[in-house]
């Protein structure tokens, strides 16, 4: 019930938030143009967008797919495909994503998955997922740096402070994955320092549950040392995950019939963008995101396209595969209680 009502929660504040920021954008926009420029798009383009985002959510799902292989467990790539529509949807609707691999573990915990697997899954996924994208803008940026710095006007500061956040998390991932002693020492003092300021009031506690985690990332990184080949195979599937997605704003640009930047302009602009976002902690970060896209990308629509680029953009890439993500969900939820209620799950916890 706490966890429905956080849910609950979560929805009607992002739904606050869309309202908002509708309110913002259209307040001073045409509806009747809105929708002429929109009616004159090329629809093949936006159907391509929206197989971007399918195939976003089932690169997702060829991950699970391939490390719950390779862990031994038998399961078919839909059930995988399944958990990867759950964790798009309660991660759109959550801070900071934070409701999606919760989620995902009950979910496969239903369908007869261990948590200890699901749990190893789910942390080698997050942490090469956060490792890529990061290599991915970091590339991006070198690739293209003198266009990106004459054009990346408006979201500098949101990619400065993003781009600290996760160069911090991937460090800490990194030293709780392979210097275990370092970690400990430095749980250690800077929960004590915070202790000492009051930041955190049971520091023993605290440093019991972040001792914890750095076990869950040893563990990963322990069985990942042994599979080297799955870890190269879900790195090179993560970037096409991410490309794919990076995709919907070149093709919505070509929706609008235009063809004065190039694919690697749009792209590399696109990965910096999704990072700045990143690290906000608001559900699907509505608002950053809109904000986001029409602070960059008005140098590749013009100022009456902006708008209705926005639109689309964000349609496809968020507001319509909530949809598609959440009817799935519903769906998924109403199969695996059907199968639970046939064969119950194993009580029985397995260590990797």
């Amino acid at each position: 019930m706490n966890n429905k009502l956080k849910s609950s929660v979560s929805l009607l504040f992002m739904i606050s938030l869309i309202i908002i920021t509708s309110y913002f954008i259209f307040k001073d926009q045409s509806l009747p143009t809105l929708l002429q420029t929109l009616k004159d798009v090329n629809l093949f383009y936006i159907i391509l967008g929206l197989c971007m985002m399918f195939i976003f959510v089932g690169c997702e799902a060829m991950n699970t797919f391939s490390i719950m292989r390779a862990l031994g467990q038998k399961i078919s790539y839909i059930k995988c495909l399944g958990f990867a529509f759950i964790g798009f949807y309660f991660s759109s609707i959550t801070p900071s994503s934070s409701g999606g691999q919760p989620a995902q573990m009950f979910y496969m915990n239903k369908a007869n998955i261990n948590l200890s697997y699901s749990s190893l899954n789910l942390l080698i996924i997050t942490v090469v997922y956060q490792m890529v994208m990061m290599a991915y803008a970091g590339i991006m940026f070198l690739l293209n740096h003198e266009f990106i710095m004459t054009n990346l006007h408006g979201i500098q500061y949101f990619l400065m402070f993003s781009v600290t956040i996760n160069l911090l998390l991937t460090i800490g991932i990194l030293l709780a994955m392979f210097s275990k002693k370092f970690i400990y020492q430095l749980i250690y003092l800077v929960t004590k320092w915070l202790g000492a300021i009051r930041i955190i009031k049971d520091v023993t506690a605290t440093q019991s549950k972040l001792e914890s985690l750095v076990k869950e990332y040893t563990i990963g990184a322990d069985y990942l040392k042994t599979r080297p080949l799955l870890l190269l195979r879900v790195v090179c599937t993560t970037t096409i995950q991410l490309t794919s997605t990076y995709l919907v704003p070149y093709f919505v640009y070509k929706a609008f019939h235009l063809n004065d930047f190039t694919l690697l302009q749009i792209i590399s602009l696109q990965s910096l963008v999704s990072l700045a976002v990143s690290s906000i902690p608001l559900p699907g970060a509505v608002g950053a995101s809109e904000n986001a896209f029409m602070s960059a990308f008005k140098l590749f629509f013009a100022s009456n396209l902006i708008v209705p680029a926005m639109l689309l953009c964000r349609g496809i890439s968020f507001y319509a595969f909530l949809i598609i993500s959440g009817i799935i969900s519903l769906i998924v939820h109403l199969l695996l209680t059907k199968e639970q209620s046939t064969t119950p799950p194993s009580k029985s916890m397995i260590s990797i």
